[in-house]
Formats: C-alpha cells, sequence, structure tokens
C-alpha cells in the first residue's frame, strides 16, 4: 500500500488519509489550532497578556458570583444571633428584654426554615431559644471579639445590627479577592488566578464569605500583613497583626508562627517580637475585661461537650477529656473539610518547586513555613475541624507558591509532524 509523505501515515483504498489517520498523530486542539484559517486567531488567543486578561476576568467573575450568591441566599448560622445579642446587650442590661429584642432583628429578616433551624433544629438551639438566662451565659464566649462587635455598633445606625453582621463578611471578601489579584499582579504571576480562585474555592471561600463570624475580616487583614511582610514592610504588617487580635484573638497563631519564622529565616525580629508581647497584653486585658472563662472552659465547650449554660462552668482538667477533643477534631476534619489535604498538597507542592528552583530567597521560604506551622499551631491550640479557622494560611500558601512558579499557559507554536 501507499504512504503519504506529508505525515507517514498510510492511505486508505483511494489515496486519502482518513481522520482516524490523522488523530492517530494528532490530537483534536492540535488539529484545530494548526489549520491554517484558525491559526492567525489561535496565535491572538494563546498570547500571554491575552491570557493574563482572562484570568483576571475569570477570577473576578468567580468574586462577583460569589458575593452574589452571599447576597441573594444569606445564611442565617447560630453566631450570628449570638454576635447580635453580644451588640445589643450594653443597650439591654435587662435579660429577657436583650433575648426578645434579639430574636426580633433576627427573625425579621429569615425565611421560615432558617428560624427553625436557629430554633429547634437541635436540642442546644431550642434550649437557647426558651431559656433567657442561658442564652446569655453563652455570650461570654463572643464578648472576647472586642473589635468585632465595635464595628457591629459603628455600623448599626447605618444599615441595622443584621445586615451589618453580613456587611463584615462581604466587604472583606470583595477585599481578599482584590489583594488576591493585585498581590498576582505585581509579582508578574496573573495567569495563576486561573489556578488560585478553584484552590480558594476548595479551602473554604464561598462559606467563609456566606457565614456569619470574623473569620473573612480577619482573613483579609491577615492577608494584608502576610503581603507587608512578603514586600519587607514589617512594621506595617507588625500594626496590622495587632489589630487582628481585637477581632479574633485566636488569630495570635498567626503572630507566633511569623515570629519563629522571623529567627528562622532572618528577618528583622523586632517588629514581630513587639507584636507578641503586644498581642499577649492585648488578650490578658480583653480576656478579664469581659469575663472570658479561659482556654479549658471553652475548649471543653467547643470540642469535648457543647453546654446549655456557661454560668460557673469551671471543669477540671481531664487528659481523658483532652484527648477526646483532639480525636473528634482530626476525625471530622478529615471526614468532612478540606484543609488537610490541601496542606498536604501544597506542601508537595512546595518541595518541588523548591528542587526545581523556584523558591529561592529567606522571605519567601520563611513565609511558607510560616502558613505551615500556622496551620499545625491554629489545630493545636484548639482542635476545630472547620476550613474557616485555617482559610487564611491555606490562602497565604496558596499565593506564596504560585507568585513563585509564575505559570504561563501560553499554547507553543504547533509543528508539522513528519
Amino acid at each position: 500500500m501507499k504512504r503519504s509523505s506529508q505525515i507517514g501515515t498510510q492511505t486508505d483504498k483511494s489515496g486519502l488519509v482518513s481522520p482516524r489517520q490523522v488523530f492517530a498523530h494528532q490530537t483534536w486542539i492540535e488539529f484545530i489550532l494548526g489549520h491554517k484559517l484558525l491559526r492567525p486567531l489561535a496565535d491572538l488567543l494563546t498570547t500571554g497578556k491575552f491570557l493574563e486578561r482572562l484570568a483576571v476576568l475569570f477570577f473576578s467573575l468567580g468574586v462577583l458570583v460569589t458575593l452574589i450568591y452571599a447576597i441573594a441566599r444569606p445564611a442565617y448560622n447560630w453566631d450570628m444571633v449570638a454576635y447580635v445579642a453580644t451588640a445589643l446587650e450594653d443597650e439591654y442590661p435587662n435579660t429577657n428584654a436583650l433575648h426578645a429584642e434579639t430574636w426580633k432583628l433576627i427573625n425579621a429578616g429569615a425565611s421560615e426554615a432558617q428560624r427553625y433551624h436557629l430554633k429547634q433544629s437541635n436540642t442546644y438551639n431550642l434550649h437557647q431559644w426558651e431559656n433567657p438566662e442561658d442564652f446569655r451565659s453563652q455570650l461570654v464566649m463572643y464578648r472576647i471579639k472586642v473589635g468585632y462587635i465595635a464595628l457591629l455598633n459603628v455600623l448599626e445606625p447605618i444599615v441595622g445590627l443584621v445586615h451589618a453582621t453580613r456587611l463584615l463578611s462581604l466587604v472583606p471578601s470583595l477585599v481578599f479577592g482584590g489583594l488576591c489579584l493585585w498581590w498576582l499582579w505585581r509579582e508578574q504571576a496573573l495567569q495563576g488566578a486561573f489556578l488560585l480562585f478553584p484552590l480558594l474555592l476548595l479551602a473554604g471561600y464561598l462559606s467563609v464569605t456566606l457565614v456569619v463570624t470574623p473569620d473573612m475580616l480577619v482573613s483579609s487583614i491577615s492577608l494584608i500583613a502576610i503581603y507587608c511582610v512578603y514586600r519587607k514592610h514589617d512594621w506595617s504588617a507588625a500594626l496590622l497583626l495587632l489589630l487582628t487580635v481585637f477581632i479574633r484573638p485566636d488569630n495570635f497563631v498567626l503572630i507566633i508562627a511569623l515570629t519563629i519564622s522571623a529567627f528562622l529565616f532572618g528577618w528583622k525580629r523586632w517588629p514581630m517580637v513587639l507584636t507578641f508581647f503586644g498581642a499577649l497584653v492585648v488578650m490578658s486585658v480583653m480576656t478579664k475585661t469581659v469575663g472570658h472563662p479561659g482556654w479549658w472552659p471553652h475548649f471543653y465547650f467547643s470540642t469535648v461537650h457543647i453546654q446549655n449554660s456557661m454560668t460557673d462552668f469551671h471543669p477540671a482538667f481531664s487528659f481523658a477529656a483532652f484527648a477526646k477533643g483532639y480525636l473528634r477534631g482530626v476525625a471530622v476534619s478529615f471526614l468532612d473539610n478540606d484543609w488537610p489535604f490541601l496542606c498536604m498538597l501544597l506542601l508537595a507542592t512546595w518541595a518541588m518547586l523548591y528542587r526545581a528552583g523556584f523558591m529561592s530567597g529567606p522571605r519567601v521560604n520563611g513565609l511558607c513555613f510560616a502558613m505551615v506551622i500556622g496551620v499545625l499551631g491554629k489545630f493545636a491550640s484548639f482542635p476545630l475541624p472547620d476550613d474557616r479557622y485555617y482559610f487564611v494560611f491555606i490562602a497565604g500558601l496558596m499565593l506564596l507558591l504560585i507568585s513563585a512558579w509564575k505559570p504561563q499557559f501560553q499554547i507553543m507554536a504547533l509543528t508539522k509532524r513528519s
């Protein structure tokens, strides 16, 4: 049989090359993009500038859709009720009045299904709805977020407390997305946005935007601080990190991680050292001022056994209960959450990029180290399983690795096969 000299494959009886034989040597995409009529368009669409713009559009639309979804389908989680009540405490010293006003505000915006979930979906919620005194006793664990409660009170006259709680998740979510794009742009790694947004979704970006907690607010400020350290603006980072402790005291773990890295990787030490001791003072004063029960009662409540009342709740320390809290945390983390697997994936990526020569300099490697020990430290200090507690560490590590890698998705010019 005759052979085709052009593509090096057999012809059929008519002397023509069959499509099946062509695609044995070329993929469909190679054939289409390599066609002489489509080649100019393919070259245009696969330039670096076009792909960067497409990546920015893709990421921006992802952030926009997330915000639209969060606005259209607001989440009414239990923490929203507690934060609204905590913000109302000074205005309503009477416990029954506080309880009634809190639920009045919540009921006004929640759907019937959401009201049922908040009041009757489990025995704990039902008890808090029916017992004002015990409900107020729970607020001792929320008052510790002094900065967050203060922001709610500032926004209350403008938008109302319920909308304020949602606004403090939505606006930081937008800021977080904008900062991600800014970071990638400054590092000439905009095409990495194609990878970053799906990874952020896996890390919990949507859920952190939806729920009413200080997590997205703290994550956005913390990411700015991490970027400041990355750009060697250590004093600016120190001030921002100290601010986050007022909003969520357990962000102290990030300060510890960065302080350790400053010593190990030779950064300026004084900014992180002073932030470390400043945060200790702030947390000590806030704990005493608001009457927080302390680490062990809070640990027991959150990881061992939930309590209907926190009044005079001071359980004796128990190694069995301590171990139970960690075992529960490990089991639920691996069964229902993604942060452990993402952390392992990013660790492997860091190792491969380091071996390939992409990870150079003490800053980037030190920050990667801080993000990893931050995840471990956060779990070690309080083994809560939800992705939102580790979001900023995972997101920060993603940005550091993508910035170092600077992925390029340009399709190289197709060459004729012989």
